[in-house]
């Protein structure tokens, strides 16, 4: 029975036209070589060489096959090359789903670091609310989640918190005479409350939130990202709930201010989220390792 190496061995006798060279390069001997040439001949049932005592040429169906062998064994050879390649993670390909929050607080710094231990890896980061994101995840259209709570998802997925950050309220520096009588959240019924679109986790969080206290969520303004509540908050249209590690350079500068609330601190958690069996590639494995160790990088 023909095997893949009889054919192996063909083609590098073929491309040396030299017995002892291809033994050399497979570590063998010549009469090795010799004995497998000459089995492969008998199965086919035509000779492939004309042995001389120069060396070896190929008959017309040797170049015949040959020309079909050498571009299965180039391309074996090649994909030895990228599996060892992607073994180093020097290739690779990692589709991540995250939410705006959870990209902003947590996800950047990770992936800035895996980029620098791996930058042939290419990475493909998708930026949604969480819902969509959570959809693009059951859907195959990315590997992991990073996403803020609440969220339902089911119990065939890997779900674990990864982060904890805190919300304050914020207003514009110019609404400060205003606000600085606002300590509860019923005192914010005199004032317009700015806040991410009904579809994102944050706006679930806050009516859930605000039902514990026998209140209605009830912002005015919807906007889709943090970044426009800030601006919308910035330029006086409102108060609205934001990270407060993000918020904090710009109460820094003066633009902003954390509004007085006596509650306890509003916290809330970033989740790391994926099918254990769809999450197979070494570059993504590494990747949730950067992701859930920090001691990583």
């Amino acid at each position: 029975m023909v095997t893949y190496d009889y054919y192996r061995i063909f083609y590098y006798a073929a491309l040396f036209k030299s017995f002892s060279k291809a033994a050399e390069v497979l570590t063998s001997n010549q009469p090795n070589i010799a004995r497998t040439i000459t089995r492969l001949e008998s199965e086919l049932s035509c000779k492939l060489f004309i042995r001389s005592h120069r060396g070896v040429t190929l008959t017309p169906e040797g170049e015949a096959l040959f020309k079909h062998v050498a571009i299965a064994c180039e391309q074996l050879d090649l994909g030895r090359e990228v599996i060892s390649e992607m073994r180093g993670l020097k290739t690779g390909i990692v589709s991540i789903g995250a939410s705006e929050t959870a990209l902003r607080l947590f996800l950047l710094d990770r992936i800035v670091s895996f980029h620098k231990a791996y930058p042939g890896v290419h990475l493909k980061i998708r930026n949604s609310q969480t819902p969509d994101t959570l959809e693009a995840l059951e859907c195959g259209q990315v590997e992991m989640a990073i996403i803020s709570a609440p969220f339902k998802i089911g119990k065939e997925y890997h779900d674990e918190t990864i982060y904890q950050f805190e919300d304050i309220l914020i207003a514009s520096a110019e609404a400060l005479p205003v606000v600085k009588n606002i300590h509860s959240l019923k005192d914010l019924a005199a004032l317009p409350l700015i806040s991410l679109p009904r579809n994102s986790s944050s706006y679930e969080f806050y009516v859930s939130y605000f039902f514990k206290e026998q209140l209605k969520y009830q912002p005015m303004i919807e906007t889709e990202t943090a970044d426009q509540v800030l601006s919308l908050v910035e330029h006086n249209l409102g108060v609205g709930f934001f990270p407060a590690s993000a918020a904090q350079e710009f109460i820094d500068a003066g633009r902003i201010v954390k509004v007085p609330l006596d509650l306890s601190p509003i916290l809330r958690k970033t989740h790391l989220v994926y099918h254990p069996q769809r999450v197979r590639g070494l570059a993504a494995l590494k990747a949730i390792e950067f992701i859930t160790n920090p001691a990583t990088f």
